[in-house]
C-alpha cells in the first residue's frame, strides 16, 4: 500500500509551450517507443551488478496500448530511479552523467512522451529503496497556465519494488490499426534483436512477447556464406571502426536483404523494409544483390542524430564508409549477383560434369592400367580411405584457415570427390582423391601424397588464369585430370626413388609423367 510522505516541487525548464512543440519532432511511431525502452534496457545493463545480488537476471519491458482511451503504457522491471534521475528524466536540457549508454542525450523520455499524447506521467522506484516518486506533466494545462514547474510526490513502498512506469495519456499520435502494429512490433524486434535474444530482456506489445529470427545464410560451392567484419578508417582525423558481419541470405527478399546498422547494440538503421541499401553495393531494387546481400554492422564510432534514427555523416563520412565497405565485401557482392536460377544451373552441372569426368577418366585407366575391382583386399601398399579423407580434410581446413587469416576469401573447394584405384604393377596399387578448386590460389596444382607414396589427394585449381578460359568445357576437365593424375604419379614415383638428400632427377620426373601420359592417352 502506497503511503504520500511528501511532495517536492521542480522546475523543468522550459515552459510548457516550448516542450508542446515536442509533439512535431520528426518521429516515428517505434523509434518514439524504442526511447522508453532504450532507457530500460540501459537501466538493466547498467545495474547488473546490483540487481544481480538480489537474484535479478533479467528485465521485463511491457508495452501496451489501449485505443479506446487512447493511452500508451510502458512498464518496466529494471533498477528504477532515485530523486536525482527521477528528477533528469523529466527536466529538458539535462543530461545523464554517463553518456556512453543508449540514454546518452537525456532527452528520450520527455521529447518522446510529449510527442505521443498531451498529458505524461512517471512513477518509479530504484531497488533496495523504500521510496516511489510520481509526477504528471499536462501539456496543455501548463501551457494554458503559463508555468513550468511540477510536484514530484514521494510514497512509500516495499524496498523490494522496483522499475519504471510510464503512462501517456490523450495520446495523438494514433498506433491502434492493425497495420500500424504490426509495423511497430516487426521493427522492434529488429531493433533490439540481441537483447532479445540473449535471454536477459523480455519485451511483450499488448501482451504478446517479441522475438527475432535469425537469418538462415546461403550454403553454395561448398561455404556457408558468412564474413565476419571487422575493420577500421580514418576521416577528417576521427578513426572509425566497423565490426560485424555480411552474408548471402538462404532465402532471398527485398525485405531481408540489406544491412542493419547497429550503434551500442541496438538498430539505428535496419528492420525488414528498412534496411541499408546504399546503390553503391546494391544496385537498383530488381538487382540480384539487393535481394541476398545481408549484414550487420556495428558503428560505435559514428554521430548518431538526437532521434536515434539515423547517422550525422552527411559531410562524406557516409560516402567513405561505403567505400571501405565495399572492398572489404567484393567477393560477397560477386557472389549475390548470381541467380537462384544460375545458382541452380551451376551447381547441376557440376554434378553432371564431375560425374561424367570420373566415368570418363575411370574408363581411361582401366583400360590403360588393367581392369580395376573398387573392392580390393588392403595390401602393405594401400592406405584406407578413412585415412586419406581425413588427412585431406586436416589439410584443407588448415588452409582456409590460413587464408581467413590473411583476409583473404578462402577458396571454394568442391565437396565432390573423384576416386581413382590404380593398379601401377602387380605389387603396387595407388589410391588417388581429386578435387576442384575455385578461389585466389595462384597455384594450378596441389598434391598432397603419403609418406609411403602410394596415394595422394589432388586440388586442381580450374580457376587458375591459364585454365579459367577453358574451365566451363567438359571435355578440357577431363584432358586436365588426366594430366593432373599423371602429374601425381610421376611426382610420387621420383620420390620414392629420390637421393639420400631427397633431390629428384628431373629427366626422371619428365621420363615419367611422358609415360603416364602415354598410358592415359585416349588412343589406341
Amino acid at each position: 500500500m502506497n503511503n504520500e510522505v511528501g511532495i517536492q516541487e521542480l522546475n523543468i525548464q522550459p515552459q510548457a509551450g516550448v516542450i508542446g512543440v515536442f509533439s512535431r519532432l520528426n518521429y516515428k511511431a517505434w523509434y518514439a517507443i524504442a526511447e522508453f525502452v532504450d532507457n530500460s534496457t540501459q537501466s538493466f545493463y547498467s545495474h547488473q551488478q546490483e540487481l544481480s545480488a538480489y537474484g535479478i537476471n533479467d528485465v521485463d519491458i511491457s508495452i501496451n496500448y489501449d485505443s479506446d482511451n487512447d493511452v500508451l503504457t510502458i512498464t518496466d522491471t529494471a533498477f528504477g530511479m532515485e530523486i536525482d534521475d527521477f528528477a533528469r528524466a523529466v527536466k529538458v536540457d539535462s543530461p545523464p552523467e554517463d553518456k556512453t549508454g543508449r540514454n546518452e542525450f537525456g532527452m528520450g523520455l520527455k521529447t518522446a512522451a510529449s510527442w505521443f499524447g498531451n498529458v505524461w506521467s512517471v512513477r518509479s522506484t530504484q531497488l533496495g529503496s523504500n521510496i516511489e516518486y510520481y509526477t504528471e506533466i499536462n501539456i496543455p494545462e501548463m501551457r494554458e497556465k503559463n508555468i513550468n514547474t511540477i510536484s514530484i510526490s514521494k510514497s512509500l513502498v516495499d524496498a523490494s519494488s522496483h522499475g519504471t512506469t510510464i503512462v501517456i495519456r490523450e495520446v495523438t499520435k494514433k498506433i491502434g490499426s492493425p497495420r500500424t502494429k504490426n509495423k511497430i512490433t516487426e521493427l522492434l524486434k529488429s531493433m533490439y534483436r540481441r537483447d532479445l535474444n540473449n535471454g536477459m530482456v523480455h519485451i511483450t506489445y499488448d501482451g504478446d512477447p517479441l522475438y527475432f529470427d535469425e537469418y538462415d545464410c546461403l550454403s553454395f560451392r561448398n561455404q556457408t556464406w558468412r564474413k565476419e567484419l571487422d575493420f577500421s578508417f580514418v576521416f577528417d582525423g576521427q578513426l572509425h571502426h566497423v565490426i560485424g558481419f555480411v552474408g548471402i541470405l538462404a532465402n532471398g527478399g527485398f525485405g531481408r536483404a540489406g544491412f542493419a546498422l547497429f550503434r551500442r547494440n541496438r538498430v539505428v538503421v535496419g528492420g525488414e523494409d528498412f534496411n541499408y541499401k546504399p546503390d553503391k553495393i546494391f544496385g537498383q531494387a530488381q538487382d540480384p544483390r539487393a535481394h541476398k546481400l545481408f549484414g550487420e554492422l556495428d558503428l560505435d564510432d559514428f554521430p548518431i542524430n538526437q532521434a536515434k534514427d539515423g547517422f550525422v555523416w552527411d559531410d562524406g563520412l557516409e560516402e567513405e564508409f561505403i567505400e571501405k565497405l565495399k572492398f572489404q565485401i567484393k567477393e560477397y557482392i560477386e557472389i549475390a549477383k548470381i541467380t537462384n536460377k544460375d545458382r541452380a544451373r551451376e551447381e547441376a552441372t557440376s554434378q553432371s560434369v564431375s560425374d561424367n569426368v570420373q566415368s570418363h577418366v575411370q574408363e581411361t585407366i582401366s583400360h590403360s592400367f588393367g581392369s580395376q575391382s573398387t573392392e580390393t583386399e588392403p595390401t602393405i601398399f594401400d592406405v584406407p580411405r578413412e585415412s586419406i579423407d581425413s588427412e585431406g580434410q586436416t589439410a584443407l581446413g588448415l588452409y582456409k584457415e590460413y587464408q581467413i587469416e590473411q583476409n583473404n576469401l578462402p577458396e571454394e573447394i568442391d565437396d565432390k570427390v573423384r576416386d581413382y584405384s590404380i593398379q601401377i604393377d602387380a605389387a603396387t596399387k595407388c589410391i588417388i582423391n581429386v578435387r576442384w578448386t575455385k578461389g585466389s590460389s595462384a597455384a594450378w596444382i596441389k598434391v598432397d601424397s603419403s609418406e609411403d607414396g602410394n596415394s595422394a589427394n589432388i586440388q586442381l585449381n580450374i580457376n587458375h588464369p591459364f585454365f579459367k578460359p577453358f574451365s566451363e568445357k567438359e571435355d578440357f576437365k577431363m584432358v586436365l585430370e588426366k594430366f593432373a593424375i599423371a602429374f601425381a604419379l610421376a611426382e610420387m614415383r621420383v620420390k620414392k626413388n629420390a637421393n639420400e638428400d631427397g633431390s629428384v632427377s628431373p629427366s626422371a620426373f619428365r621420363n615419367h609423367i611422358n609415360d603416364y601420359l602415354h598410358k592415359l592417352s585416349t588412343e589406341e
